[in-house]
């Protein structure tokens, strides 16, 4: 499963990135413009399943998103919210993603997110941690 992180180029989110980068789960981690994600040479690497940390600053960059949902719904999807207001919490489950995180919150919510997420497998693992391939 590949981790994609999808923004608009803006201080909060590089900022966030910054810190998620540092994080050993996401050292992989492909960055994508949300403009062009799905027309970037990146995104060739895209596929059913993969993890999408989509960061939304505002309602108006929810919309955009929104507008791509039919796209999306392949995905698992972590959204960011940067100081959300009400309405684009609300209306930011529309996309039904698997977690909703704040910028405001600790980096190891979102990493234990991203671990759990990531480690999702087709077979289940029995009571002693053996996968059965």
């Amino acid at each position: 499963m590949n981790i994609f992180y999808v923004s608009n180029i803006s201080d909060p989110s590089e900022q966030y990135l910054k810190k998620l980068q540092k994080l050993p789960v996401c050292k992989e981690m492909i960055v994508l413009s949300k403009k062009s994600f799905f027309l970037s040479p990146m995104a060739i690497k895209l596929r059913c399943g993969d993890l999408l940390l989509l960061f939304i600053r505002n309602i108006q960059e929810f919309n955009e998103l929104h507008l791509m949902e039919d796209m999306l719904s392949d995905f698992r999807i972590i959204l960011i919210l940067d100081n959300a207001d009400h309405e684009t919490f609300r209306q930011a489950h529309l996309l039904r993603p698997s977690f909703i995180a704040f910028t405001d919150e600790e980096i190891m919510t979102i990493e234990a997110v991203i671990k759990k997420v990531t480690q999702i497998s087709f077979f289940p693992q029995d009571k002693q941690g053996n996968n059965h391939d």
